[in-house]
This record gives C-alpha cells, structure tokens and sequence, in this order.
C-alpha cells in the first residue's frame, strides 16, 4: 500500500473547504480544532474496517509460554513468523467437535480471543522470536491546550493519498451532526408561514451529503479483504 506523511495544518486546509466559516460571538468558530480533530479520528477508525494499517511487532509470549496480548491497535492477524523455526505458524480453526491438539507439532497453530493471542504450542522461554504481522487503525492525531489555546501535539499523519479527500468528508459529515440537531430542535416551532417546511433541515441535508461523497469516493477503491 502506498501511504504518505502528511500534516495536520494539510488536512485543515482541505477541511475549510467545507467547513469554513466567519467567526461567532467570543471569538469562537463553529467547528473548533477539538471537533474537527475528534470527528476526523473518528472517521480514520471508521475507514480502517474498509482499508487497514499494515504492521508487524516482536510478540512478548506470557509466562504460561502459550498466549501473548495483542496491539492495541490491533484490527486483525493476518500472519506470524517464528524465527526460531523460520516457518510461518498456522491459524487454527476453532470449531465444534473438533480435536484442540495440533495436527502439526513442528508448524505451530494460533487462534484469537478477547484481545489474546493464543498458541497452540508451548515456548520454553516469554521472548521467543515470533512477529506479528496485523492490521491496525490509523493513528489517531492528538492535541493539548497551552494556555489556554489547542495545539496539535503530533503534526506528521500517516494516509493513503488518495483517502484524504474522502475523510474530509466524513469528518466534515460528523461536524454537521451537532448543527443539525439543534437546528431540528429550534425548528420544531416552525409553522407552515416561516420558509421551508418544519421538518427542513439544512445542515442534516449537508451532512448526509458529505457521507454520499464519503461512501462514493472510498467505493472507487476496493477494500482490504483482511476480515
């Protein structure tokens, strides 16, 4: 996969593209850096189901020599390599009625439950050399205010070049969503006279806008099949 570094003051350029606008009372604008940065990691983890990180880790076996925690950021094993061996370990099918003893004692069988690594065979020592090969979420970009003002805390971001416009979009959807309630909230008293209709809502009809172009632009590109 071809990825880029990119920066935050990058992503918030093309954001004011659609979310761009004069300031309010104090000072304020209306899609502040916390909320534009809390709904753009959260559209970053969403996209994530549709194309993963790919990392790899030296796994810490437990003292019981058969289990290991995963990653946190940790979506999904897609395979690991025990050095020691210089064979690539198996994933074992976990079904009913069906023997948990290896078939293969030299391979090596794993399977995944709870955030735990579990191996089918036992290692003498908690540091063999086994790597993880996974897919993960995308980093999320963090922030701290510094008297009194946000400051992005880590400026370099890690994304495909062609998904950045795509995650605009959803994050500029998640903005919208806060309007548009209030906006439903205050318009309830409309009546028939005011402009529109009671129901009208122009902020929502933004937001579910900027997801079409979301699920449109994501959907040029077929996913990771890593599930």
């Amino acid at each position: 996969m071809n990825l880029r570094t990119t920066t935050w003051e990058s992503i918030d350029g093309k954001l004011d593209l659609f979310l761009k606008d004069s300031q309010v009372e104090g000072g304020e604008y209306n899609y502040p850096l916390a909320m534009r940065i809390a709904a753009w990691n959260w559209a970053t983890r969403m996209f994530a189901f549709h194309t993963p990180r790919q990392q790899k880790v030296v796994l810490s076996i437990g003292s019981d020599g058969r289990s290991a925690i995963l990653p946190p950021d940790s979506l999904g094993v897609q395979r690991i390599y025990n050095a020691d061996t210089q064979r690539w370990m198996r994933h074992m099918p976990v079904q009913m009625d069906t023997d948990r003893r290896m078939e293969d004692a030299e391979l090596g069988q794993w399977w995944v439950w709870g955030g735990t690594l579990y191996l089918e065979q036992t290692f003498k020592t908690t540091s063999a050399d086994l790597t993880l090969y996974y897919y993960a979420y995308w980093p999320d970009v963090e922030y701290k205010s510094v008297d009194g003002k946000e400051e992005v805390v880590e400026n370099d971001i890690i994304t495909p070049p062609w998904a950045e416009i795509a995650l605009c979009h959803l994050t500029a959807a998640q903005c919208l969503v806060p309007g548009s309630i209030e906006a439903a909230r205050l318009r309830q008293w409309n009546i028939r006279i005011d402009s529109g209709t009671p129901i009208q809502n122009s902020r929502a009809m933004q937001a579910r806008e900027h997801l079409w172009w979301y699920n449109t632009l994501i959907g040029i590109v077929p996913p990771t099949d890593w599930l």
